[in-house]
Parts: C-alpha cells; structure tokens; sequence
C-alpha cells in the first residue's frame, strides 16, 4: 500500500536524510542522480499472535536530484511468506516520499526473518535490503462454531412451517464478534430474530437463532447462511439451508446499496437494483423496517413496493431495512438486511422521546444557574434558538430542531460548536391530553457517541432535571431529580404562599 506524504512530511524528511545526499563527491557536478532512502532501516514486528497480522510502515524517501523509479519490491529468504507487501512498482520526484505497509503474519510459535528488497534506478544503491524480523506469540484467540452445521428440516407441507435452533458458538479463549451475516438462496427460510451481524460472544459462550421453514409449494427449497468474524483461521462460516429435500432451484438474490453511516431527522433512500434472477425475470420489491432505536416513532417504509425506497429517520442510534424480492414464477428471495447508524453531526446532541400518543412533553436545555422558563437561558419551545455563547455567532448556539406537541416524540436540541460550560436538561409535561403517565426516555450524544440514557415516568405539570453536561468534558453528571411544578427554594423545598400553598411553577414562557 502506498500513502502520499504531507508536503510538511516531505521537508521533515529530506532534513532528516539531507546528510545522507551529500556524499562530497562532487566530480559529475552537470549531472543529477536519485537516491534512494528508507527509514527505519529495518523492521522489527516484536511477538504477533499465531494466525493474525500486524503491520509498520516502511518510509521510502528520493533524496536525490532526478527523478527515482523504484522498479520492484519483494520480499525474500525462507520465512518470506510469512510476511507481504504491496509489490506495485512506483516514482518519486525528488524529495518525495512513499510509504509502504508491510505485514507480518505468523503461522506457527517460531521466530521469523526475511528481506524487503527494493530495486530502482539509484546508481549506487540500486538494490537496498532491509532486514524484517519477528516471532509468532500465543494469545487467546476466538473459534466460531455451529450446531448443526446443516440445517435440515426435512419434509415440511406448503403451507405450514416448521422450526429449528442453531447454536452460535465461540469454543475460542477470547470475545467471538460477528461483522456480517448474509443469507442467500430460497426465502421459505428465515431467521426469527435480528441478524447476528454486531454480535460479540464472550468465550465459552453461545447464542441461539432459531430458523423457520414456510414452504409455499413442495419442491424442495435450500440457501446458505454466512457468518464473517474475527475468527483468525475461519473468517467466513457457511451454513447450509434444506428443506423438503433441497430442491433445485436458483433462486433470485436481494442486493441493498445503503449508507452505513446517516444523520438523524434526514430522508434515507435505500436501493435496491442491485437485485438479480439468475434466469433474468423481472423482479417485485418487499421492503420491510427491521428494527429501529428504542423511542423511534418510524413505522412505515415509503415506496416498499418499488426498486427504490425511503424512509426518515427521527432518533440517533441504529436502523435495519429488510428486503425480499419475487420473480415472475413466484419464487423469492432470501432476505437480505442492512444496518445504518443514525449519527449527529453537531457536538452536543439531546433527545427526548416518550411513549404515550397525545401527551405532551417538552425538552429544556439551560445554561447552568439558568431556571424553567428563563430566558434567553432556557432554550425550549418558545425560545428555539437563543444567542448564547459568542454575539451573533450561530455554531455556538443551542437549536431545538422539533418541538413535538402531538405524542411520541421526537424532540431533539443541538449544539454544533459548545462553549466550555455547563448545560442542564429538563423534561416538563405539559399536557397530558388525557393519556396518563407517560415514560420518558433522554439520550445525550457527544460527537456522535451516546454518553447518557435514561428513562423516567412523567405525569401531568411534573419535571424531571436530568443532569448536568459538563463542556468540554462530555460527561453527564446525574441529577435524577423528579418532583411537581412548583416553585422551589435553595434547600429544593416547596415555596409556600401566604395561605400555606404550594406556589406553582411556571408552565410558559414570558410575555
């Protein structure tokens, strides 16, 4: 693998090697050479765990005046295979520089060496050699097992279905994790769970998924399920699919082109025209939502009938899309599934959502000292979007992006660029609408990584302080507290009026 280098890299590097250039010898003095340099002047990979790979990097440096043509690069001597390297041959200018990655890959519990060999038109050093040495170390390393390794249901009729548990197993001595898992082949079978893609499974232990079987005629319907891990000698594992004897049919395959990575409150298309029959019939589309964050009021799939479709996504946190496809005889496809993330992109994201369809709960987020309702210390739903932070500086300044007022949620606050501060969350319920209590659930991301979650019932004209975020520092110092709207002292007890009463709280914004 070649990396370009920085031009500040590039002059760090020629400083470093200028002595190296200057060999005294000044007799061709009209001519102009390359000159070959490397650093360091070998590599040393230390201990590797059997059966895995590291890699260091090789800077490869012209410190001459023309133009350097490395011709080729290998690798030799008895534990050559045991270590690898881009062999593409390349040009460098003068004082331009290459990196190459070399790996090292130990197969057994022995000490390695071999020789990087690079060969170029350097006139005095046309050939260089740098020695590579290192040696294969025991550690713990996972081991991916499944129980049966055929899935074979035998005759099931059209028209019911039938089921079995496979056992997942890591018989290894360290976590098993599961990258990916795709299933391939007849849609009579399916996984009645989310797929294990994302699964880590400490050692020694296990995790079951139970298939169904639905055939919708009695041919016979196989597929194949493939597991990918970190699993250092079985890096893919496939398990075979039969049903009512296997049939022989090819059956069409499903094909997802999405984004891994989306932002939350965007519209997400999902294509699916990747999707084939190996006899070239024309195909009918099934999208389906999988899975969504916990809070998400996401249901439906717009356009699932259609080669391409979209959805919206509301929370932060992870969304799964399913997709089948039909030939024109009626034969589908297995399912295939893909996850994306639902990732902010401002620094400080708050969320809030609940559970109850009528209620209406509202987000706060204040600046710390500030109270309900203060302003322009409170941003809330009549306060969207205060000027805090630097005058007139708009990165700096909270945004209440939904205010939700018809149940469920989501209401969502961000900060693109916070000042170095505090910054308290509340909930207030500001209506029930005759739905009762309503669980509440705030999630507090920072840079895109959920730090704080927590939950919390809520009934009619009560607050919950969530806590306090700590800026720059990203935590969350917990509150957790969680009492009627009334006014309260510096001791949190209720302000009592002349009459003994409770003096209620603000439940609006001033005039």
């Amino acid at each position: 693998m070649l990396a370009a280098e920085t031009p500040m890299t590039r002059a760090a590097l020629a400083f470093v090697f200028a002595l190296a250039a200057c060999d005294g010898n000044e007799t061709n003095v009209n001519r102009v050479y390359p000159n070959l340099l490397v650093t360091p002047g070998e590599l040393d990979f230390g201990g590797v765990t059997v059966d895995y790979s590291s890699g260091l990097s090789l800077v490869v440096l012209n410190g001459g005046l023309a133009v350097l043509d490395v011709a080729s690069v290998e690798i030799v001597g008895d534990d050559a295979a045991a270590f690898s390297v881009d062999p593409t041959p390349f040009r460098l200018s003068q004082n331009d520089t290459a990196t190459l990655s070399v790996q090292f890959a130990p197969a057994t519990y022995l000490d390695y060496a071999a020789t990087l060999v690079l060969t170029s038109n350097d006139e005095e050093s046309g050939v260089l050699e740098v020695p590579l040495t290192g040696s294969g170390v025991y550690a713990p390393s996972p081991d991916i097992a499944v129980e049966p390794a055929v899935v074979e249901f035998g005759v099931v009729a059209a028209g019911t279905s039938d089921f079995i548990v496979l056992e997942l197993r890591n018989d290894g001595g360290s976590t098993l994790t599961i990258s990916d898992a795709v299933q391939l082949g007849s849609g009579a079978f399916s996984l009645q769970s989310d797929s294990p893609a994302g699964y880590s499974i400490p050692p020694g232990q296990s995790q079951s998924l139970v298939w169904e079987y639905a055939p919708t005629t009695d041919a016979g319907d196989n597929g194949t399920f493939t597991l990918s891990s970190n699993d250092p000698d079985e890096a893919e594992l496939t398990v075979t699919l039969l049903g009512n004897g296997g049939g022989d049919f090819v059956y069409p395959t499903a094909a997802i082109d999405c984004e891994a990575t989306v932002r939350p409150r965007t519209l997400v298309y999902l294509d699916g025209r990747g999707s084939s029959d190996p006899e070239g019939q024309d195909l009918t589309y099934a999208w389906t939502l999988e899975g969504v964050p916990a809070g998400s009021a996401v249901d439906k799939i717009v356009n699932f009938n259609q080669s391409v479709a979209e959805f919206t996504t509301d929370l932060a946190g992870g969304y799964t899309v399913g997709l089948v496809v039909t030939n024109e005889d009626g034969v589908s496809s297995a399912q295939r599934q893909c996850r994306m993330e639902a990732v902010p992109e401002e620094e400080l994201h708050v969320e809030l959502s609940w559970n109850t369809t009528l209620a209406d709960l509202d987000l706060h987020v204040l600046l710390d000292g500030a109270e309900l309702f203060d302003l322009p210390g409170d941003c809330n739903y009549c306060n969207q979007i205060p000027d805090w932070g630097v005058p007139l500086f708009k990165d700096d300044d909270p945004s209440l992006d939904i205010d939700d007022k018809s149940g469920l949620g989501p209401e969502n606050t961000n900060i693109r660029v916070p000042v170095d501060g505090s910054y308290r969350v509340i909930v207030h319920s500001f209506d029930d609408n005759g739905d009762g209590a309503s669980l509440a659930t705030v999630r507090v991301y920072n840079y895109g990584v959920l730090v704080h979650e927590d939950t919390q019932t809520m009934e009619y004209n009560f607050t919950w302080e969530v806590g306090l975020i700590n800026w720059p520092e990203g935590t969350v110092g917990v509150t957790d507290v969680y009492r009627k709207n009334y006014e309260y002292d510096s001791n949190g007890d209720a302000v009592l009026d002349v009459n003994g009463n409770e003096v209620p709280g603000p439940r609006g914004c001033p005039e």
